[in-house]
């Protein structure tokens, strides 16, 4: 029998394949909690995955999965219940009274509970006797506000905001209500701002990429000139930047370097999104890549061009574990010690983000310094291997 403590992780989607930024990070911290803990993984979706779930079974040591299939759809009727019966939208979708009766249940023989993603939380009983510990994605209320000040609707941007208010209140109990919150630097001091709650209640995670590309030989200058972006499309701070970008920058870009292309990649991409892909000249969709190393070992720079948005951005990460130099808003480059002009440049304003673009197409100096400086930067700081053992002490340390 074996004497290793019980861990139940209660998260949003099977973390399988590991192909998006939530994904990514969820596979890995679960990939070092199996090292120590007898793993218990309860996920509100991806229960009809059924190859996805065998997959995730035989690639990482879990005690047990259990996949739902529970996610419900948005929409204006959905929404109304939400606010009428539940403390957030998301949490309304996340809900189920069989889902609520498990987790009950498992957290009995658990202990330790670990709560992935905010809508969770309230799936949590109330009254418990465990060690619960929420791990925060992104400091989610700023995402709903952010999206609401920039949205030209009346009623959308009041709607975003209404739920900018009941997110910041679920946000305060999930950390008040557990034993600690592992947050990244920049939500740590959002949320501690916001919601008024002291830096003790607060432990440090990184939202990390695929850090085996620092594995990779360094890239050398290339002649060609062709730009990379990665994104889960369906996401709406992806969607909103590539937007602004494909009708601010991109055309500044084009008329001051003609045989410049771009390449996107990422899935979810709606009607409108696709249409301004399309209709952009020397721009080319590649949907979903399996493996996005090819692609970027191609390319001469990436961007990371998000308004709004929480948290560590991954791609931007990515990127700088490669080499591959990014010229990023200051929302991409939140939580993340970088400097511009050494590690990345950094350019809210859409002339100076496309000047940035075709400068680095010119400028070699720049271009070897960014690449060399932002690799050492992210070898340095952001692996996981460094990441986990933070983490997995902070939980140990709970538990004794």
């Amino acid at each position: 029998m074996s004497k290793r403590k019980s861990l139940l992780f209660l998260t949003t989607d099977l973390p399988y394949p590991a192909n998006s930024g939530g994904r990514i990070k969820t596979y890995r911290f679960l990939e070092f909690l199996a090292k120590d803990y007898d793993v218990r993984l309860i996920c509100v979706r991806g229960g009809k995955r059924k190859d996805d779930v065998l997959a995730l079974k035989s690639s990482l040591s879990l005690e047990s999965i259990q996949a739902f299939s529970i996610f419900k759809k948005r929409g204006v009727f959905n929404w109304l219940i939400a606010l009428l019966n539940f403390p957030t939208f998301n949490a309304f979708r996340v809900y189920s009274l069989e889902l609520e009766t498990m987790i009950k249940w498992a957290m009995g023989s658990s202990n330790v509970v670990v709560v992935d993603h905010l809508e969770m939380i309230d799936l949590v009983p109330q009254k418990h006797q465990n060690n619960v510990i929420y791990h925060s994605h992104n400091a989610e209320f700023k995402i709903w506000h952010d999206y609401g000040h920039l949205n030209s609707s009346i009623f959308t941007s009041w709607a975003m905001n209404l739920e900018a208010g009941r997110v910041k209140r679920l946000e305060r109990y999930a950390i008040n209500s557990t034993s600690f919150t592992f947050a990244a630097p920049n939500d740590q001091e959002t949320l501690s701002t916001e919601l008024g709650i002291g830096s003790e209640k607060f432990r440090l995670t990184y939202h990390l990429g695929n850090d085996e590309l620092l594995q990779l030989p360094d890239l050398q200058d290339k002649q060609q000139k062709r730009i990379f972006y990665a994104g889960t499309l369906d996401w709406e701070p992806n969607r909103d930047g590539l937007t602004w970008f494909l009708k601010e920058c991109w055309p500044t870009v084009k008329s001051e370097q003609p045989d410049m292309t771009f390449q996107i990649c990422g899935k979810g991409a709606n009607p409108e999104l696709l249409t301004l892909m399309k209709r952009s000249d020397g721009v080319e969709y590649l949907g979903f890549v399996p493996d996005l190393t090819e692609v970027m070992d191609s390319c001469t720079l990436a961007i990371v061009p998000l308004r709004f948005g929480s948290g560590m951005k991954i791609k931007t990460l990515d990127a700088m574990y490669r080499g591959l130099p990014v010229v990023t808003t200051k929302v991409g480059a939140e939580g993340i010690e970088l400097v511009s002009q050494k590690h990345a440049v950094i350019a809210d304003d859409a002339n100076e983000f496309a000047t940035a673009i075709t400068r680095l197409t010119s400028d070699k100096e720049l271009w070897s310094m960014l690449s060399l400086e932002s690799r050492a930067l992210a070898r340095s700081k952001y692996t996981y291997s460094a990441l986990a053992e933070s983490m997995l002490n902070d939980i140990n340390l709970l538990i004794k």
